[in-house]
This record gives C-alpha cells, sequence and structure tokens, in this order.
C-alpha cells in the first residue's frame, strides 16, 4: 500500500507540474493509472493539506488567465464545471469578477479589434458575424447585441469619413 501511494504521489505531483488542476482533473488522472479508490482519497487529502489542491484558487486562476481574451462569464462558468469545480465555488468565484463581466465595454473592445474582419460585409451578415463572436465568448445577447450596434455605427462613421 505504502509503495502505491508513493506512486500514486508521484503520479499527481508530475501531473500537477505543467499547470493548476481541478480537484476532480487529479482524482480522474489517478483513477486513470488504475490506483485504488482508497489511495486516490488519500492522495488528494495530502494535496489539499499542502494547498497544492484548491478549486478555488484554482478557479480564480482560470478566470484571470481568460480575462485579457474577453471571455463572458457563461463561457468561464462552463470551462469550470466541466474542469469539475462545484457549481457553489464557480458562482462565488464568477461573482467577484461580475463587474469585469457586466462591463459591455469588454464586448466593443473585442469587436473594436476584429473590426477589420468585417468591413466590406453586407450589414446582415457582418452583424450576424460579430454577434456569434461574442456567444461563443460567453458574452450574454442583451450585452452582445448592443456591442454589435455601437461598433457597427463606429465601422459606417469610418466609411462615410472616407
Amino acid at each position: 500500500m505504502d509503495d502505491q501511494l508513493q506512486k500514486a504521489t508521484d503520479a499527481a505531483y508530475r501531473y500537477l507540474s505543467y499547470r493548476a488542476r481541478s480537484v476532480a482533473e487529479v482524482r480522474d488522472k489517478l483513477r486513470e493509472k488504475d490506483f485504488a479508490a482508497e489511495v486516490v482519497a488519500e492522495v488528494v487529502a495530502n494535496l489539499q493539506r499542502q494547498q497544492l489542491l484548491d478549486d478555488r484558487e484554482f478557479a480564480r486562476r482560470w478566470v484571470e488567465a481568460r480575462l485579457p481574451r474577453a471571455y463572458g462569464a457563461r463561457k468561464l462558468a462552463q470551462d469550470l464545471r466541466h474542469k469539475g469545480v462545484a457549481a457553489g465555488i464557480v458562482d462565488e468565484v464568477l461573482a467577484e469578477y461580475a463587474s469585469v463581466f457586466d462591463s459591455s465595454e469588454r464586448a466593443v473592445e473585442l469587436l473594436s479589434k476584429q473590426a477589420w474582419r468585417y468591413r466590406g460585409l453586407a450589414p446582415d451578415k457582418a452583424k450576424r458575424r460579430m454577434l456569434g463572436l461574442l456567444a461563443r465568448r460567453g458574452c450574454d445577447a442583451e450585452m452582445a447585441r448592443a456591442a454589435v450596434e455601437q461598433v457597427w455605427q463606429e465601422l459606417a462613421n469610418e466609411v462615410e469619413g472616407d
């Protein structure tokens, strides 16, 4: 049993050496390697005691790493749930960043950076593509529509100004 515990611990350290992981990810990886359930539970408990596994901290890091790429709260929540983070922790962490996600400026900024893609397209087609981009990034529908209208108006003004 001690040998299995050491092997499982080493496997977990290796898995964590690449990037931070959720408790569920580590648990699944150790199960995948056919370690006994008791061994997996003990390794996970030890890693949590050592503060190497913490779903709340993992979720914070995950969100912070994706903020510059303009991901919305829905997309981040989906990603975190997929990683096995409990819904309560996901909600709590996303609530900490609510002011960032509620800002339509993020959606406008993303669309402005991508504006070159929409020049020369028919209005309906361009707006549909912009809405699709924001939807894939997890932006809510109302905010996305407002951002699309604002950016489309800016594009129209550029064309008129030429």
